[in-house]
């Protein structure tokens, strides 16, 4: 059986021994980081970072998988030195709002978590309703019928008022409850009658 080396294969995309299947750039990102002077095994060795690719004129979307791919970091400068890095990504990320901008803005600073925060907040005044916007439910031992323990008991399957009662099945709340079915198809025909 013959053996052939990779450096005899004509066409062959392979880097070197190095390259993974997660860890391979295409030929056109390798082209892309060629024409911008940069070396394919760099970036697989994190020396550049998402901005320092792009800064060196390779493709944002290129740049952007790259950086996906091998995990590479944002920036080399972190923010702390004043380049306000942190403000600007901000300022770019789409969808947020005012208030998640004015938070990372405060974050910035050394004393972001502190707990005096000088921020003016509306109270929104609300007025309180006469009555209630619904009715009051009828207890169900208003309903002909239904003493204290009847309505213990119903309150068990979830009937705890006579307008749940008018809406039963009364075979299911029988075999639920092990009641006599006559007697729950009354109650809720009483129910009905009262809700009505």
């Amino acid at each position: 059986m013959d053996r052939v080396s990779k450096e005899y294969v004509v066409g062959s995309t392979d880097s070197g021994p190095e390259d993974t299947e997660g860890s391979r750039i295409g030929g056109d990102e390798r082209a892309t980081l060629e024409e911008a002077g940069l070396e394919p095994a760099a970036v697989r060795e994190k020396r550049h970072s998402y901005r320092s690719l792009l800064e060196a004129g390779v493709d944002e979307s290129v740049a952007d998988d790259l950086r996906r791919k091998f995990s590479l970091p944002w920036s080399f400068v972190s923010d702390g030195d004043g380049d306000g890095d942190l403000d600007r990504r901000s300022n770019e990320v789409r969808g947020l709002g005012e208030a998640e901008r004015e938070w990372i803005a405060v974050s910035d600073d050394e004393d972001w978590q502190s707990f005096e925060y000088e921020a003016e907040f509306e109270t929104v005044g609300r007025e309180r309703p006469d009555e209630r916007p619904y009715p009051k439910p009828t207890p169900v031992t208003a309903v002909t019928g239904v003493g204290p323990d009847d309505a213990d008991t119903l309150a068990e399957a979830g009937i705890r008022s006579a307008e749940r009662l008018a809406t039963i099945t009364a075979t299911e709340v029988a075999n639920a409850l092990d009641l006599d079915v006559l007697h729950v198809r009354a109650w809720r025909h009483n129910a009905r009658e009262l809700v009505d």
